[in-house]
């Protein structure tokens, strides 16, 4: 064979291994095409087990909804394409897997999932939108569809940043309007005063697709609950910056609201954890000091029995 030949031969394969290359590279980038995480695996089956699971265990109220059915109108929603899924998309789905919320039971937040969770307690204390049928479903998993093609992205699925129709946003826009048209009574609001970005998101999901939704006719009152984290940082309380604007739109909407920093409850749950911090620990205290005088104060600290009762020893002691 000629040194011409195999030049060409050498020059043909170097652009096949070239032209390769650049096919995988391209895969790989194809396999990422969005900044969120993919599809997640077994998405059906994790649908059908948390509906089932539902309306068998956690409110047999609801016994007669049909998961299938409910899976079925979820599924043709994500059929479009990634980017151009809109909230009212959803209208089948939410129509066949919503329920009616008890009165005074219904818990909003922003930046405090772990902890609105832990309280709720499965809607034993309250029942915030993870906890409807219609959010359960849909909690902590991705979807989407392939850009150019009808089954499930894996790789990758777009988020706010990509588009602003994606198909989980559109869902919990659609959930968490509904949830809020249906909630009556005191409404509970959990916020995160130790969040750097602000305890109220002027711009987030409470603020732009929950309030715009109350029931005016329905809602008695909102109870804001400013949490900090244990230690701090303190940036936010009740009264002070965009907790403050939350307030003064509630007024404006006429609606009465109280707020309270670090309620008591919920401030001992995040306690659990931290048994032996400062501040935890003057909140164990007074609780155990409390529970030593139970005949005396009826299990409530009252301080003006406790002034009488100092007066009274006074008087003993001068005598």
């Amino acid at each position: 064979m000629e040194s011409s030949d195999l030049a060409l031969q050498g020059l043909m394969l170097f652009l096949l291994l070239f032209l390769m290359g650049q096919a995988n590279v391209y895969t790989r980038a194809g396999e990422k095409r969005w900044s969120g995480e993919g599809t997640n695996p077994h998405l059906e089956s994790i649908f059908l087990g948390r509906c089932n699971e539902y309306i068998s265990v956690v409110n047999p109220e609801l016994s007669k909804k049909n998961c299938s059915a409910i899976w079925e109108a979820f599924e043709s929603v994500v059929h479009k394409d990634p980017c151009s899924v809109l909230p009212s998309d959803y209208d089948l789905f939410i129509n066949l897997s919503r329920h009616s919320i008890p009165r005074d039971k219904s818990l909003f937040w922003e930046n405090n999932y772990n902890l609105v969770t832990a309280y709720a307690d499965n809607t034993r204390r309250l029942i915030p939108v993870t906890d409807m049928l219609y959010g359960r479903v849909g909690d902590l998993i991705n979807w989407c569809r392939q850009e150019n093609g009808s089954g499930f992205d894996y790789h990758s699925c777009p988020t706010v940043e990509d588009c602003e129709n994606n198909a989980v946003d559109s869902f919990w826009k659609r959930a968490s309007s509904q949830y809020a048209h249906d909630s009556s009574g005191v409404i509970h609001v959990m916020l995160n005063g130790s969040e750097p970005s602000g305890a109220y998101p002027v711009e987030g999901f409470f603020a732009d697709y929950e309030i715009p939704n109350f029931q005016k006719d329905k809602v008695t009152q909102f109870e804001i609950w400013v949490m900090h984290e244990i230690g701090g940082p303190y940036l936010e309380s009740c009264g002070e910056g965009s907790v403050k604007i939350l307030e003064r739109r509630l007024k404006n909407m006429e609606f009465k609201y109280e707020c309270i920093n670090d309620y008591r409850p919920v401030k001992l749950l995040k306690c659990l954890d931290y048994t032996a911090h400062a501040d935890c620990i003057f909140n164990l205290a007074a609780e155990s000091t409390q529970q030593r005088f139970p005949s005396l104060f009826g299990g409530k600290w009252d301080p003006s029995l406790l002034f009488f009762l100092f007066l009274a020893l006074a008087s003993e002691i001068q005598l």
